[in-house]
């Protein structure tokens, strides 16, 4: 994801379709978060780790093929 801050509005540079509509969402929802008072470090490792646990998740779903 490419981000631009051009006076508190930022600009996405998309990869995808897809992550093109998860980053707007996600830029969005750091946004609001940050109104509430939460910090940009603590926000990006929250979504860091909850991302992981995800992938972790789907993961231990998928069928392994061996």
């Amino acid at each position: 994801m490419t981000t631009i801050d051009h006076e508190k509005q930022i600009e996405l540079s998309p990869i995808s379709n897809c992550r093109s509509e998860v980053e707007i969402a996600m830029v969005e929802m750091l946004v609001n978060l940050q109104k509430r008072g939460w910090q940009a470090a603590e926000l990006a490792l929250a979504l860091a780790d909850a991302s992981e646990e995800l992938v972790m998740l789907m993961a231990n779903k998928m069928p392994r093929s061996h």
